[in-house]
């Protein structure tokens, strides 16, 4: 099942911007919502942002996002992850992944939730 919902969210974060996916796990329900590369005015300096819900009956302990991320050739050029700790049932966390680099998009790598 983590596979299937991990390969999902691959599958869907292909762009600058992604449109929303679940995933699912024995315990948590999380949604993913849309996601985008914001590039600061100071070069160099970008940031992946978007929202992950908590669509469970359960808190979380914690959720973690990670992103690959590309260049305007479409190299890969790392990665960027945030996390957050304690997400309630119901409640929605706007990550901000920050990415060092001349970032021009960023692809979902996976969603943990704990």
């Amino acid at each position: 099942m983590k596979f299937r919902s991990t390969l999902l969210l691959m599958l869907l974060g292909l762009g600058v911007a992604s449109p929303a996916a679940a995933v699912t796990s024995p315990k948590h329900v999380v949604r993913m919502g849309s996601y985008r590369v914001e590039r600061d005015v100071t070069p160099g300096r970008n940031k992946v942002v978007g929202t992950l819900t908590n669509t469970g009956r359960a808190p979380l302990h914690s959720a973690r996002v990670s992103f690959r991320l590309f260049d305007a050739r479409g190299r890969a050029i790392g990665n960027a992850t945030d996390t957050v700790r304690g997400l309630g049932p119901g409640q929605t966390w706007k990550f901000h992944a920050y990415a060092r680099g001349n970032v021009s998009r960023a692809r979902l790598l996976h969603v943990e939730a704990r």
